[in-house]
């Protein structure tokens, strides 16, 4: 346990003392984030905090290389995410352009064998091997569409940074659970790294992680639970998804938004979660800390979902889905007419309301 607690006081430490640095070099070559129309922030702020992320966490991953059999191929991989999120935020490319770094980056850690190898049925003690023609698709869409989703959820203070802590730290419970101690010292050395720069981060924010940050976090959360959970249940399929609902759902939630309004997939808006919170007036710390919350309770459930029987593993899934609708009701991130839970409950009032009403008018 103390190595585990070293690794992260370790990873903290660098990260904590290169923010400032990392400050200073941003205000110099000019890598700041000007506010726009998207944009909540009224200021310039320094974009390329992801560079003290990067470094403590190599820091941390040499550390354990030490005493741990490592795929290098994730610090190489991760390495090239951390390039092409650096050249985004210098030189601003276009989005086919960042897919390309993180197809390559996806491509290497595969190559290297991290991807699904059994699927166990809930319930079943024997698991069924997964042929390599689908888990690698598989696998690769996860990792893309984990990078991704937490770059989108990167928009306001401490936003992205805070629920990748949240996310990394139920990886990591799940990892001591499962007795992956490679995955719960690398899920150790992420939260260290990304715990320093959240006290930069967090609002009003000295400096934004940028592209180079957010494709960082995403990246190596995928990968963690990829490994993670590579050769447990379907239900374990479950678990990463649980753990890192908000970015998954989030994104998805938008996808489904831009289709329905009939705008393309990759152009931007201003109703992800967190503007919707923002418009329904949350303030700037209250609408993170609220999805913090909700990366909390989804993390928990996760982890209950693990050891649960049918009937909790029934109830736990209801759950989770119920609390998904709501959320993407009553903060209208489909469209503000999309609402049939709602409805369906305000039908089912307004008759109790009018047979009330037909009983007392017989009286």
């Amino acid at each position: 346990m103390y190595f585990f607690l070293i690794t992260l006081l370790l990873t903290f430490s660098v990260s904590l003392i290169m923010v400032p640095l990392v400050i200073n070099f941003a205000n110099k070559i000019g890598a700041v984030d000007i506010p726009n129309g998207r944009k909540v922030h009224k200021q310039a702020v320094p974009r390329i905090g992801g560079v003290a992320i990067y470094i403590a966490y190599v820091t941390g991953f040499v550390l354990i290389s030490l005493f741990e059999d490592l795929n290098f191929s994730i610090l190489l991989a991760a390495s090239i995410i951390f390039i092409t999120g650096f050249i985004d935020d210098i030189c601003q490319i276009k989005p086919w352009q960042k897919l390309i770094g993180q197809c390559f980056a996806a491509v290497m850690v595969l190559i290297d064998g991290l991807y699904i190898n059994f699927l166990t049925i809930p319930f079943m003690e024997q698991s069924i091997p997964v042929s390599a023609w689908i888990a690698i698709p598989i696998s690769f869409i996860w990792i893309i569409g984990i990078t991704n989703a937490v770059n989108l959820i990167d928009g306001l203070d401490g936003l992205a940074s805070g629920v990748s802590i949240i996310a990394s730290t139920s990886i990591f419970i799940m990892a001591l659970l499962t007795g992956n101690i490679e995955v719960a010292l690398l899920s150790m050395a992420l939260i260290g790294s990304t715990f320093g720069f959240l006290l930069f981060n967090f609002h009003p924010a000295k400096i934004f992680m940028g592209d180079t940050g957010s494709l960082l976090l995403g990246f190596l959360l995928s990968v963690h639970s990829l490994i993670s959970f590579k050769q447990v249940t379907f239900i374990t399929f479950i678990i990463p998804v649980l753990i890192l609902a908000v970015p998954i759902v989030d994104t998805t939630v938008a996808i489904v938004r831009r289709k329905v309004n009939k705008k393309r997939i990759m152009e931007p808006d201003k109703n992800h979660l967190h503007h919707r919170l923002l418009d329904s007036g949350f303030s700037h710390r209250r609408a993170v800390i609220f999805i913090y919350f909700i990366s909390i309770f989804f993390g928990t459930a996760a982890i209950f979902l693990y050891k649960a029987n049918l009937l909790t593993s029934i109830f736990i899934f209801i759950l989770v889905l119920l609390l998904i609708e709501m959320l993407i009701e009553v903060f209208g991130l489909v469209s503000k007419d999309y609402k049939p839970l709602i409805n369906l409950y305000n039908r089912i009032n307004l008759n109790k309301a009018n047979v009330r009403k037909d009983k007392n008018t017989q009286f």
